[in-house]
């Protein structure tokens, strides 16, 4: 009796230990911009190839929808775990895990929700820690990722953009190379352009043309600029908007979304950007 008692306490043993390894179905579910924290194991997760998210700011009282590829992931806290772990301690740890890949905490969140750029994909991420608690025993990411080279975008996403960033990058806006000759597929993301200064009429802005690191820097930082100005004309000569509430800039390839090493790299910083005034 004592030895089957003792193979049974054995066996819950086991199944305890066991339950807190990383569930491997959610292994490949994760976003691998985060690792978990120091005690902590990879507990749930749901995703799809195509879901949606609001991504709350102004302290609630304004949500961001975003849609694409939709990870929700959950840690828990290790029974044998005897760290103390504040929920604003596992913030402050994603936020710095963002930043170090040249992401951005959203200004009007309450510093929980993140954007950055990975792989060709713009990320937003929110993580759900309870920022009150002394000892988190569990947190959450969810995330939604979005293909920036097929990115449509409507004045309502640029206006959203604008407000909760200061600006929006745009991959719609189409040149040769090394030309500031505007292409005609280009004209779609243009109204988008127009229709939100249009809307919002007390808004001025920056066109900012970006390239990547191809070539002389100076060469480039000519072209950037060049590319501005003409989408600047455009919006004026074409949809009459006011010269004077927009200027044309470039800058060149010193503010890269990603690394120059790869096309797929290249292709990302190479941009218009809107910037509000």
């Amino acid at each position: 009796m004592k030895k089957t008692l003792i193979s049974i306490v054995l066996g819950f043993l086991a199944l305890a230990l066991f339950a807190q390894k990383d569930n491997p179905d959610c292994l490949k579910k994760t976003i691998p911009l985060f690792t978990p924290m120091n005690g902590f194991y990879l507990d749930n997760c749901n995703y799809s190839e195509f879901g949606s998210y609001e991504f709350l700011v102004d302290r609630g009282a304004r949500a961001i929808k975003k849609e694409g590829i939709y990870r929700e992931v959950w840690f828990r806290k290790k029974e044998d775990n005897k760290r103390v772990v504040s929920g604003l301690q596992i913030l402050q740890n994603h936020v710095n895990a963002i930043k170090s890949v040249g992401g951005e905490v959203l200004k009007e969140s309450d510093g929980n929700v993140f954007r950055t750029t990975y792989n060709g994909k713009e990320i937003w991420i929110f993580v759900n820690a309870n920022t009150n608690s002394e000892d988190q025993d569990n947190y959450g990411i969810f995330s939604i990722e979005i293909d920036v080279m097929k990115q449509e975008v409507s004045a309502l996403d640029i206006k959203g953009s604008i407000a909760s960033q200061g600006k929006i990058a745009l991959y719609g806006i189409l040149f040769d190379t090394g030309k500031s000759d505007i292409k005609p597929e280009s004209e779609k993301a243009i109204s988008s352009i127009a229709a939100f200064l249009k809307e919002n009429p007390g808004v001025s802005v920056y066109i900012v043309g970006h390239t990547d690191n191809a070539g002389d820097y100076e060469m480039n930082q000519k072209l950037s600029r060049s590319r501005g100005e003409s989408v600047k004309n455009y919006l004026v000569s074409k949809y009459q908007i006011s010269a004077s509430r927009l200027t044309g800039d470039g800058a060149g390839p010193i503010c890269p979304v990603t690394s120059n090493d790869t096309e797929e790299g290249r292709t990302l910083n190479r941009r218009v950007e809107i910037v509000k005034k």
